[in-house]
């Protein structure tokens, strides 16, 4: 559906179009002269960011973050949701197939403010909304790396579940790799700033500012992942050291008891009656000795105490 003039009182006008139909498509490249093959990219869901200029004006495809993505997505498409740009001199057209209430937010702005006086400066606004779009995503992978944090430093949990991490760290490539498209499609429109190069820089500072956060969060993950490794391998390696321990201390009591065991008569103390209480205090008295040495060594001791 194309909507009416959302700026009457502006010296350029803005179309919006939500859910557009075939015909809608029709008058678009019609009416508003869009270029029909840059009109049918906006049916393409896959699209990544990109810029394109003709004669009839500038294109641009942005992609926001779908606030009601599951926490589990792990594709674009799943994440972000996509809005076309049409810019010419005087006339700004957007296409989008669902309500975006981050545009709607700009479009109840953009009516009551007199700052806005150039097609320029709405652009400016309209970019800079869907760019700050993924502040919210940003925030939540903060909470989700503290999350993690704390169940590893605090010990709360031996193993992090798989799931877990492959969300986190694909939504977080996903992210990344959706700003740095935007940052080479903002590059490729800089002729649309050439006039207002103050907007272009402002931009790209949001955008540099919202990427240095993320990247953050992924070189604080990845040094975390590998300390979560490394305890892991200390745990393990703690597990074999208590088992090497017990063993050491019960294999002279198993060579006594298997020395004694033979099938031979000639074995010393065997017609003794006294020779089982004595063989039962050597054993006892080398339990004890081995148990009061590794404890002296240290090495009962864990890395978890």
């Amino acid at each position: 559906m194309i909507s009416e003039d959302l700026l009457l009182n502006k010296d350029f006008d803005w179309y919006d179009v939500q859910e557009p139909r075939s015909e809608d498509f029709e008058i678009l490249a019609s009416k508003f002269n869009l270029p029909q093959l840059l009109v049918q990219d906006t049916l393409r869901p896959e699209h990544l960011p990109k810029y394109e200029y003709s004669d009839e004006g500038h294109f641009l495809i942005m992609r926001s973050f779908d606030p009601q993505s599951e926490d589990t997505a792990t594709t674009v498409q799943e994440l972000t949701r996509k809005i076309a740009l049409f810019i010419t001199e005087n006339r700004l057209v957007t296409i989008h197939r669902v309500k975006l209430d981050y545009l709607d937010k700009v479009i109840e702005r953009s009516k009551k403010s007199e700052n806005i006086k150039t097609l320029q400066s709405q652009v400016h606004q309209v970019i800079l909304a869907i760019i700050r779009s993924y502040e919210e995503p940003i925030n939540n992978l903060q909470n989700l790396y503290d999350d993690f944090e704390s169940d590893i430093l605090s010990k709360k949990r031996e193993q992090l579940e798989t799931s877990r991490i492959y969300h986190f760290r694909r939504q977080l490539f996903l992210i990344k790799r959706i700003l740095n498209q935007t940052k080479d499609t903002l590059f490729r429109s800089k002729d649309f700033w050439e006039e207002y190069p103050s907007m272009l820089q402002d931009l790209r500072e949001n955008l540099d500012q919202i990427y240095f956060e993320l990247d953050d969060i992924s070189d604080n993950f990845e040094h975390l992942f590998q300390l979560h490794i490394a305890l892991n391998d200390q745990r393990a390696n703690d597990v074999m050291k208590v088992l090497t321990v017990f063993s050491t201390i019960l294999l002279p009591l198993n060579f006594l008891a298997s020395f004694y065991g033979m099938n031979f008569k000639e074995l010393p103390g065997l017609e003794s009656s006294h020779a089982l209480y004595f063989l039962i205090f050597i054993m006892v008295v080398l339990s004890v000795v081995a148990i009061w040495y590794f404890k002296k060594k240290g090495w009962f001791t864990t890395a978890r105490e």
